[in-house]
């Protein structure tokens, strides 16, 4: 009898323990066919706040440690949403689209680095590089 009990016991907990794991399984799976961010969503939410601290600190230099930190992380942000930009499928073409993506990534690089070596004329410089491949891409990508 306390065999049979044991044998049940073990039985229910395989079944539950097995029921688990299929719910896991099916909701990674729902989670891995999501669709990624859309141009406009990574612009909404990465691109265009990051790039907002940029060209303010790139015509008004930073004061102090807090704000050339606020142009550190943008910089960090703006990088890598130039390089979304060029993933997922959301690439407009894979010429002039791609250009403009490696140079905002290059241009988010270079305010990093005036950033970190806290260098106002060299941010500026990287902030006009970023602000007219911006409009450029705007330009002939962007509904009128």
């Amino acid at each position: 009898m306390q065999r049979r009990s044991i044998i049940r016991r073990t039985w229910i907990a395989l079944i539950v323990t097995a029921a688990m794991l299929a719910t896991a399984a099916a909701a990674a799976r729902q989670d891995a066919e999501k669709a990624p961010a859309t141009v406009k969503q990574v612009m909404q939410t990465m691109t265009e706040p990051s790039s907002e601290v940029i060209f303010t600190a790139a015509s008004e230099p930073p004061k102090d440690q807090q704000q050339w930190e606020a142009v550190r992380k943008s910089a960090v942000v703006l990088a890598e949403s130039g390089r979304l930009l060029m993933t997922g499928g959301r690439a407009r073409d894979n010429t002039t689209w791609m250009e403009m993506a490696r140079a905002l990534v290059d241009q988010a690089e270079a305010t990093l680095k005036a950033a970190e070596a806290k260098n106002s004329d060299a941010l500026s410089q990287a902030g006009d590089d970023a602000y007219l491949t911006c409009e450029t891409c705007h330009g002939r990508y962007m509904a009128p």
